[in-house]
């Protein structure tokens, strides 16, 4: 059954967490809200009570947004973009799809099955870093409007682009799984970048409807809190065979399995220890397309870049390569 996280409403009221579980930034930023009744813009100005898009760069979250993404490592916003922006982007993307946009070796992979599938039989198509290989994408609609956001999450850190990524999960493809993770195990920690950050919020448009039949993203409730790296195996022999990565989730013991359905031109945001995966795509004549966009603070973004990490999946630094005590593999 689906459980999403409650949809926020315009009241001014919301229930916040406890403030000894809370970070002083999200707390002071929680309470401004709730006390003078301002949304805190993204250029630190104030405007009245309005909430969602108020401007055609602007997305202003609700106390309730905020506390839900903190709290369950994982939030929906609804009709961030239009339906005619989001047109705007689908064309983009269909050429990606389409091959008339080249993207060069394992950057244009397959996320469910090994390196070297031919095209036809792949199951998610899996593009990184769209706007390297197509620069004018750059700057469209959807990266102003989640770097406003992000801002909002993280209030007090300088939340910069880190990566972008378009997926698609062709129509009928029950095995189109997207395999349980933390993208923190596809990252280098702490140890690995010399910094004591590891804040990200890795936003997903749904190009298309995405519901339960044609694999919406499903996530873990809360497994972000104590920020630790559940044991990962990779789904191939090596990262030579495959990239992606997987971990156990087991509702026995206590994990609670949550869908994140979203309409299109809807956005879920989660964040970066959050467990989270997608189920295969049962619909018939329904693909599901997301693009991805991760923003993280800019000293952490300088430490990856300082030691060869873009987040392609062409990088000789990788999961397999960090060597930071982190559990990466197993």
């Amino acid at each position: 059954a689906i459980v999403p996280c409650a949809m926020p409403s315009q009241s001014k009221t919301a229930v916040i967490e406890h403030p000894n579980n809370m970070t002083a930034n999200r707390l002071a930023l929680v309470t401004a809200i709730l006390v003078t009744g301002l949304a805190i813009l993204c250029d630190g100005s104030a405007a009245g009570s309005s909430f969602g898009r108020v401007s055609p760069d602007e997305y202003i979250l609700t106390p309730e947004q905020i506390e839900c993404f903190h709290r369950d490592g994982c939030t929906t916003l609804d009709d961030v973009l239009t339906e005619e922006e989001v047109a705007d982007i689908e064309h983009t993307f269909d050429r990606f799809l389409n091959r008339e946009i080249d993207v060069p070796g394992k950057d244009h992979c397959d996320m469910s099955q090994p390196f070297g599938v031919p095209f036809e039989q792949w199951r998610i198509v899996n593009i990184m870093l769209p706007t390297t290989y197509l620069p004018s994408f750059r700057g469209n609609v959807y990266e102003r409007l989640s770097a406003c956001i992000a801002r909002q999450l993280f209030p007090k850190l300088d939340m910069t682009k880190d990566y972008d990524q378009l997926l698609n999960k062709r129509s009928g493809k029950e095995d189109a799984v997207f395999a349980w993770h933390q993208d923190m195990g596809y990252w280098p920690g702490p140890k690995a970048l010399g910094v004591d950050e590891t804040s990200t919020c890795t936003f997903s448009l749904a190009v298309d409807d995405s519901t339960e039949e044609n694999g919406c993203l499903r996530y873990v409730p809360g497994s972000h809190k104590d920020k630790k790296l559940r044991p990962h195996v990779p789904l191939g022999k090596s990262r030579d065979d495959a990239h992606a990565l997987t971990i156990e989730v087991n509702e026995s013991r206590g994990d609670e399995i949550r869908l994140a359905p979203a309409r299109r031109g809807s956005v879920t945001i989660h964040d970066e220890f959050v467990v989270h995966g997608s189920g295969g795509n049962r619909a018939k004549n329904r693909q599901r397309r997301t693009y991805v966009i991760a923003y993280r603070p800019r000293k952490v973004v300088q430490a990856e870049r300082k030691i060869g990490f873009t987040h392609s999946h062409e990088d000789k630094v990788n999961w397999d390569t960090f060597g930071d005590g982190e559990s990466h593999t197993t």
